[in-house]
């Protein structure tokens, strides 16, 4: 160092060094050192992941970070409120900002709902700078484009350019939606079947419409050499004639070996009818989630612990309460949620909303299953029988079975309050996308395919060890 201590006279490789051993608190605290420490706050190493949360509170922040920072960021996270205009106008301009830096490998889109509200204009311009990200940035190997029903229907020139410049690098793409009103719409004429050119390919999210016998089958048989596919995750909305069978199930698992499927209805009256259909045995259901379609079916539940017993790792529930909870008929045999969390051992996370549960019931699923790392029921959807021999006061009888299930779970554990549970559970009117949006986002994003990867890579060696 210059005598008298001149900071500013360090050598670039030595500052280099200090910035990459801290954190980035600490280095915007040390970058307030002087003018040129400043410079090396921003050097492209040190931002290759950035979440640009264009709500109001992160507006200022990520206009800061999109104009110093996108030429260069490597993974993408945008969070806008898709039913605001001006933050759709936000993310359009920064898509665009993203389109010049020809080096994004990962654009994960997060809307706050699943429809836009706004112009035409903002809508359209969103759409043409996404296209112009996916053009000219040549390393793509994520791309989510959330769960907005009119993205998908404009998504079919975003697949084209996809095909022709990120066949073989893309490993992750997810093309689901939520749809305002799934007994009633148009199927966009986007041609899914050419999703088997992507080479590398390993996560795929989309539409039960769209997946088709020919798609599973192109799956199925892609070239040897290829990686496997690992999540698979698809929303059911309307049901078509023609099922997918058994035999193609069998035969996409064994092409997959490590395959985690995940199965989402929402809004879905038509697919709750024919989840039996639905629901094959090969199937390696790993999360299975249920929100607003308007009843319960005992022997669709039953048929999960049946069929899946060694790889479901969690069931979640989430309807509406019309004066009550739904109450499911068992026909005096055993309660359905506690003969699946008697029969998957795997079981991790059970979230019952709008249903209709026995106290009784609640204390025998945390004793089966006392590994479970989420158990959350509403205090409004426990019944306790005036007939049972336990029955007490409310107080007493809140108190006694919160200590049994706490007990049994070797932790503390409390019935959800009315105000943690989503509005839409008690209003028809509210905005039901609340209760689900995080959920189903989650299920698209890249660091879910990473730690996949690494999992599969742990099994590969046991194999090899074996």
């Amino acid at each position: 160092m210059a005598a008298g201590g001149d900071w500013a006279s360090l050598p670039s490789v030595v500052l280099e060094h200090i910035f990459s051993k801290l954190s980035l608190k600490e280095r915007t605290n040390a970058s307030s050192t002087c003018r040129r420490w400043r410079e090396y706050l921003f050097l492209p190493q040190f931002w290759p992941v950035i979440n640009f949360n264009l709500n109001y509170k992160g507006r200022q922040r990520s206009r800061f970070l999109s104009a110093k920072c996108s030429k260069f960021v490597k993974e993408a996270t945008i969070e806008f409120n898709s039913t605001r205009v001006s933050q759709v106008w936000d993310c359009a301009r920064l898509l665009d900002l993203l389109s010049r830096n020809g080096q994004v490998e990962c654009i994960c889109l997060r809307p706050s709902n699943s429809y836009f509200d706004g112009d035409k204009d903002s809508l359209d311009s969103f759409l043409e700078s996404l296209r112009q990200a996916v053009k000219r940035n040549r390393k793509l190997v994520h791309l989510s484009l959330g769960c907005a029903e009119v993205v998908l229907i404009n998504s079919k020139d975003v697949l084209n350019l996809l095909v022709k410049y990120h066949a073989p690098n893309l490993q992750s793409l997810h093309l689901t939606s939520v749809k305002e009103d799934s007994s009633s719409y148009d199927l966009p004429h986007i041609g899914f079947d050419c999703v088997s050119v992507f080479s590398n390919l390993q996560a795929l999210s989309l539409d039960y419409d769209f997946l088709t016998p020919k798609l599973m089958t192109s799956l199925a048989d892609r070239q040897l050499g290829r990686p496997p596919l690992n999540n698979l995750c698809i929303h059911v909305h309307r049901v078509g004639q023609k099922q997918l069978t058994d035999s193609m199930w069998k035969r996409f698992v064994t092409a997959n070996p490590h395959l985690e499927l995940t199965v989402n209805l929402v809004h879905s009256i038509d697919g709750l009818h024919a989840l039996l259909d639905i629901l094959k045995p090969s199937m390696p259901l790993v999360h299975f989630r249920q929100y607003f379609c308007g009843d319960i079916r005992v022997a669709s539940l039953n048929a999960l612990g049946l069929h899946y017993p060694s790889t479901l790792r969690s069931l979640t529930i989430i309807e509406a309460i019309d004066l009550q909870p739904i109450n499911y008929d068992t026909n005096d045999a055993e309660d359905p949620f506690v003969m699946l969390a008697w029969r998957c051992s795997r079981l991790e996370s059970l979230k019952l909303f709008g249903v209709s549960v026995d106290q009784k019931n609640l204390v025998a699923i945390a004793r089966l299953r006392p590994e479970l790392c989420e158990l959350s029921v509403p205090s409004c959807c426990v019944f306790w029988s005036e007939d049972d021999e336990d029955y007490y006061d409310s107080d007493e009888a809140l108190f006694d079975l919160q200590y049994k299930v706490s007990e049994s779970l070797g932790r503390n554990w409390q019935l959800l309050p009315e105000f943690c549970v989503p509005p839409a559970v008690f209003y028809h009117d509210a905005d039901a996308d609340n209760a689900y949006m995080a959920d189903l986002l989650a299920d698209q994003s890249w660091g879910l395919l990473s730690q996949s990867f690494q999992q599969n890579i742990g099994k590969s060696q046991v194999y090899c060890r074996e």
